[in-house]
């Protein structure tokens, strides 16, 4: 009788621990096309022109590993430039791959990923909340200053 428990004990261990291998192949070919897309480009907001001659614009890196750095850029009129990163998380917000998370019920909902355009919905909030806020969003390659000229 005292062999009993013992026997159940190590099967349900089995039973658990076995559910810890990592499946193969995980992501199809259109979900890797997804994250290709999104980590392997530098996306980068319009640049925006100030009154007084200066420039802004954000640059977007994002990795693999759920991980991006945002990076804004203000040029002054002399040329001068000035950056500083912003670092966050990332993941997908639905199983299709549709949607980013960022965190605190902020997402971006995709409306076009290819090579030349991120286009998304800035959400913060969740669907059918009174105070949910969605804006549109366009990024584009980002293109150095060099290239640019």
């Amino acid at each position: 009788m005292k062999t009993t428990p013992f026997k159940l004990l190590i099967l349900v261990a089995f039973f658990l621990f076995s559910g810890c291998v990592e499946r193969v192949g995980y992501y199809t070919d259109g979900e890797k096309q997804i994250i290709s897309l999104i980590c392997d480009i530098t996306w980068a907001t319009e640049k925006k022109t100030y009154e007084n001659g200066n420039t802004s614009q954000s640059t977007w890196n994002f990795k693999e590993d759920g991980t991006y750095t945002r990076t804004d850029i203000t040029t002054d009129k002399d040329g001068n430039e000035k950056k500083s990163n912003i670092y966050g998380r990332w993941s997908f917000g639905d199983p299709g791959f549709h949607t980013l998370y960022f965190g605190e019920r902020h997402y971006w909902d995709i409306d076009v990923l290819n090579q030349d355009k991120f286009a998304f919905y800035d959400r913060n909030g969740e669907f059918g909340d009174l105070y949910m806020t969605r804006g549109y969003t366009v990024f584009t390659p980002y293109q150095e200053q060099d290239e640019q000229q």
